[in-house]
């Protein structure tokens, strides 16, 4: 069993998308003929009983657990060993990479997968001793052995994703297809997972992505829905790039497309004004950017290789096309002053008034991975990990976002309900109301135009402080 977790809140987004993950990990299974179920608790409203009908029968359950579905993972592991003793667990993902040891520590989980998992819970339930996999964490004996990592993929030599094996439920309510063309980024960013883990970019050929494209087209519970290229950066290659957007026009692969670009990117000799015309003409109706912040200081201190003005550039020339451009940012970095924050809203009101098809998501507070530049003075201002699991679904519980400001100490105290309330007095505020009642949290829609009011109010006069109206909301969508 493949099992994607609920996250601690549901939110309505979530049931139109895939876990990208889950599909690659059954995808690479069963084309070496293991035998896989994929039991998805975010967007199967059975889900429970899908597990219960299958666990009896199941050697191995492996897990893809981010932070905030820490809790129900432990809830369900703790299902199937008690259903099936006999069934190993195995968790994944992004929170058991960071803190492997923690994980595996925990009496229901057997093994712990760091990294990209294919190629390492192939090897496991191959039945290859433990102790020559690399990758992995595990225990034996009452002892604990951590091996060493795995060489990263090669996306090149990994199938194409297999429909099939997604649950027929999901798949006719996807909203976005995912179409993964490369592994990892190339780039420096200190806050990023990739700068992190040395994930390296690595593509697939043009042929491959082509062809992911043409099987797309063809599944009738896709029809009419727009592609998300799931890459952290699509256009790292730019020759590669216009062989794709090239071959999609010549062989009828026009599709409505998006993804991710640095805005950087967006000059002379990459993507330049002819190759944003060809861009739309492929179908790319959309373009993410990671502005991250409007202060050349904190974006130089994050590594960023950008400033502010290359992410205006970026929004008139996406709008000059017909293209909306999609920017996200954060607050709430070590040492940052409100000043500083105030720097990153005043961008965000720039690309509001440029156009009101711009798209702004967060600013989402800083979050703090071990392993990064920046962990280090999060550490020195006072901040301490969890040490269990149990503890860290404790801390993420009722939580909309990552993690309660209210547990970073390098945010000062007076900039907590600042940095806090920040996302949603943008995302109800900054933008029109008709876009801001369309946010996937959920609420009952007179109270949701009531808080979005009073959100348009504070983002017109820019004033922030005393955000009562915040914390009544967050309690109640909490509970």
């Amino acid at each position: 069993m493949l099992i994607n977790p609920p996250f601690n809140i549901a939110k309505e987004s979530y049931d139109t998308s895939v876990s990208v993950g889950l599909l690659s990990l059954a995808s690479f299974l069963d084309s070496r003929g293991v035998p896989v179920q994929m039991i998805d608790g975010v967007r199967q409203a059975d889900f429970f009983e899908q597990l219960k009908s299958q666990v009896s029968k199941c050697d191995w359950a492996a897990f893809s657990v981010m932070t905030m579905q820490v809790g129900q993972a432990l809830e369900i592991s703790r299902t199937i060993k008690e259903a099936n003793h006999n069934c190993k667990i195995i968790w994944g993902g992004s929170h058991p990479t960071f803190f492997p040891e923690q994980t595996v520590k925990n009496e229901l989980i057997d093994i712990v997968c760091v990294g990209e998992g294919e190629e390492t819970i192939y090897e496991i339930v191959s039945g290859k001793n433990l102790k020559d996999i690399d990758g992995i964490i595990y225990k034996e004996g009452g002892n604990v052995f951590a091996n060493k990592s795995h060489a990263l993929h090669d996306p090149a030599q990994m199938p194409l994703f297999n429909w099939e094996l997604v649950p027929r439920q999901i798949l006719e309510r996807v909203a976005l297809v995912p179409s993964l063309t490369s592994r990892g980024c190339p780039h420096r960013c200190t806050f990023c997972i990739n700068a992190i883990l040395k994930n390296r970019w690595r593509p697939r050929t043009v042929e491959q992505v082509l062809e992911d494209l043409r099987i797309i087209k063809s599944k009738k519970y896709f029809h009419g829905k727009p592609v998300r290229f799931w890459d952290e950066n699509f256009f790292v290659d730019m020759a590669r790039a216009r062989a794709i957007i090239d071959g999609m026009i010549k062989n009828d692969l026009v599709i409505p497309w998006e993804t991710t670009v640095r805005a950087n990117y967006i000059r002379e000799g990459m993507i330049d004004d002819d190759f944003m015309a060809k861009l739309k003409l492929s179908g790319c109706y959309l373009l993410s950017f990671g502005a991250e912040s409007g202060c050349p200081r904190l974006l130089k201190k994050m590594k960023k290789d950008i400033d502010p003005a290359d992410v205006i550039n970026s929004a008139k020339a996406a709008l000059r096309h017909g293209i909306i451009p999609q920017y996200s940012f954060m607050i709430g970095l070590p040492g940052e002053t409100r000043s500083e924050m105030m720097e990153t809203l005043n961008l965000i009101d720039k690309l509001i008034k440029l156009s009101p098809k711009i798209q702004i998501l967060g600013p989402q507070a800083f979050r703090p991975y071990p392993g990064s530049e920046l962990y280090d003075e999060c550490v020195d201002s006072g901040w301490k990990e969890p040490q269990t699991l149990e503890e860290w679904a404790d801390l993420s519980a009722n939580e909309l976002s990552y993690l309660s400001i209210e547990n970073f100490p390098w945010v000062k105290k007076e900039d907590k309900d600042f940095v806090e309330s920040m996302e949603a007095f943008v995302r109800f505020g900054a933008h029109g109301i008709k876009s801001a009642l369309g946010s996937s949290v959920k609420a009952q829609k007179l109270l949701k135009l009531g808080f979005i009011l009073i959100c348009q109010l504070r983002w017109k006069l820019k004033f922030f402080a005393w955000p009562v109206e915040y914390k009544l909301a967050k309690k109640f969508v909490s509970q």
